[in-house]
């Protein structure tokens, strides 16, 4: 669990406003050679859906979806696969488009204000789920309680996809790792797995040249999430940033490096390096898309704070 220093940042999202709603929605696209994933967590394993293999594909592990300001009634949510399919889905959706490839989901919901977890009902069982370790992060977010329209059960406070993208083609046939983070980002984190991850910013020198430099000093836990905070420009909580950075960290410990290519065979010491850059808002609408349509009884506007990193194992 990471302290609260960090949020003594400047970079806070602002008071929401109560006549609105806010959707705030984070994720990670994962650059592997088996294919993209976009996910909210690796499993508890630290395995992703395509794997740890290096770079080619694209699979995008990515999405938690949490709702803030006013209250609303029979609402409809809706997640699209602008590439590829939805492969996860939590809490099961009301709505399934496709049988084999699964291209849009949607839950009927309503959202009330939130309330302390011990006067929370219990959210939909998650045996079996992969993912279900990083759920207590997302549930320490104060966001609005969810529950389906249909029945009145509680869904919890957040709403969570995948989505898969088999036959994902880099920009410009740009297959290398660092020219594809630098084609997106003038920036990133440098990140060696260990037993405590060794994190460093680095500069991605623009194109065609692409390589990177790193900054120099190792940052800590608040350090790097204030990066990411600045990298959302203000527009998610920072209880959101901290449930990221505690949902993917693991992902970096040796502890959950499973495959052989993770550690340099020769050695066995090596530790396999990737590095996480921003992604776009134009990037982000090509792999999916969000809407939460209201009834009329709801004259506020629905805003949608959308913050995606990219990830390529070097």
């Amino acid at each position: 669990m990471l302290p609260l220093l960090f949020l003594t940042d400047t970079v806070i999202a602002p008071d929401p406003d109560f006549e609105d709603i806010f959707v705030n929605e984070w994720g990670v696209v994962i650059f592997t050679s088996e294919g993209t994933t976009v996910a909210g967590a690796p499993d508890e394993n630290g395995n992703v859906y395509f794997g740890r293999e290096p770079y080619g594909l694209l699979e995008v592990d990515a999405p938690v979806v949490w709702i803030h300001g006013a209250p609303f009634q029979n609402a409809t949510f809706t997640v699209r696969a602008n590439q590829g399919e939805l492969t996860a889905l939590y809490p099961e959706p009301d709505i399934v488009q496709g049988d084999d490839m699964k291209s849009a989901a949607s839950w009927i919901i309503s959202g009330e204000f939130y309330r302390p977890p011990l006067e929370e009902a219990e959210p939909p069982d998650t045996s079996g789920v992969p993912f279900a370790w990083a759920m207590p992060f997302w549930r320490e977010v104060p966001s609005m309680d969810i529950y389906s329209s249909k029945d009145d059960e509680y869904l919890g406070n957040f709403l969570y996809y995948e989505a898969g993208i088999l036959f994902w083609e880099p920009p410009d046939d740009l297959y290398d790792p660092k020219l594809l983070a630098g084609y997106y980002s003038p920036e990133g984190l440098l990140i060696a797995t260990g037993e405590e991850p060794s994190v460093e910013r680095i500069n991605l020198v623009p194109l065609p040249d692409g390589t990177g430099s790193a900054r120099g000093s190792v940052l800590n836990d608040d350090q790097v999430c204030q990066i990411l905070c600045g990298w959302a420009g203000s527009s998610l909580k920072s209880s959101e940033i901290e449930a990221l950075w505690n949902t993917w960290k693991p992902f970096f410990t040796t502890e959950t490096v499973c495959d052989k290519q993770a550690l340099d065979l020769s050695t066995g010491s090596t530790p396999e390096k990737w590095i996480l850059f921003p992604l776009p808002c134009e990037e982000i609408e090509k792999i999916s898309s969000i809407t939460l349509e209201t009834g009329e009884e709801f004259s506020g506007t629905v805003n949608y704070n959308r913050f995606f990193l990219g990830l390529v194992r070097l």
